[in-house]
């Protein structure tokens, strides 16, 4: 685990020892989230004078948390402001179909990436998976 959002302070008979690092703004989906994130603890959602919300953490099928998971994976990039996070979309994978049920991975593309269908004719696809 990186220390990323880790604030720590020893001297003067105290120690204090904080995590999260913030705010931060993410879109996705026509939606924005503001929150502070720490690798210990995650991303916790925030109100705009930075108290948490009642319920810091967005419902399972959010699309916060794959914004997220790409922003982290793409190095938490941050505008110039530095509260606006920069993320782009994963490369694709792109797949055929082959018959009603089975479909074959043409091209493998990066975690969290969309799957897009590409057409083929039969003589392409025999080619390709012979390959």
């Amino acid at each position: 685990m990186s220390e990323f959002g880790h604030i720590a302070h020893i001297g003067g008979g105290m120690c204090i020892d904080a995590w999260g690092v913030g705010p931060f703004l993410i879109s996705s989906a026509g939606k924005s989230f503001r929150f502070e994130d720490s690798d210990r603890f995650g991303p916790n959602l925030i109100k705009k004078n930075g108290d948490p919300l009642a319920n810091p953490f967005p419902p399972k099928r959010s699309p916060f948390w794959r914004a997220h998971r790409i922003w982290v994976r793409q190095g938490r990039r941050v505008e110039a402001d530095g509260v606006s996070c920069i993320w782009d979309e994963p490369t694709p994978s792109k797949y055929v179909r082959i018959g009603k049920r089975a479909i074959y991975l043409v091209e493998s593309g990066e975690d969290d990436g969309a799957m897009i269908e590409v057409t083929m004719t039969p003589d392409e696809i025999q080619k390709l998976v012979r390959e």
